[in-house]
């Protein structure tokens, strides 16, 4: 999973403030995915890479790419629609958002017939 933004966006960094808050949302990123900070500042705007997953700061920072094991985009999230009013994150948004995009939830076996 990639999160575009920097640190100087006061939501990016309410967002990496409320998972680690969270034990139950730092377990579920610990252990369903690998992580990356993807940086968008004026030195850097990472354009190339943010073109790759078809321009995802549309939506403003942060912003979450969920990747498969190939690298290929299968989810561009919105953070907005994981906010708590006007200056934080829901966590139960959050770790819904979380556990719908893991691994396991992609997974087929997790659909027996």
């Amino acid at each position: 999973m990639l999160q575009a933004g920097g640190n100087w966006c006061s939501w990016c960094l309410e967002f990496a403030r409320i998972t680690k808050a969270n034990p139950q949302i730092d377990s579920v990123i610990n252990s369903s995915f690998v992580w990356y900070e993807l940086n968008y500042s004026k030195e850097n705007k990472n354009e190339d890479v943010l073109a790759r997953y078809a321009f995802p700061q549309r939506f403003g920072f942060p912003v979450f790419i969920i990747l498969d094991g190939k690298g290929q985009r299968i989810h561009t999230q919105n953070s907005e629609y994981l906010e708590d009013g006007k200056k934080s994150y829901d966590p139960k948004k959050v770790l819904n958002f979380l556990e719908q995009w893991s691994p396991k939830a992609l997974a087929a076996e997790t659909y027996s017939r």
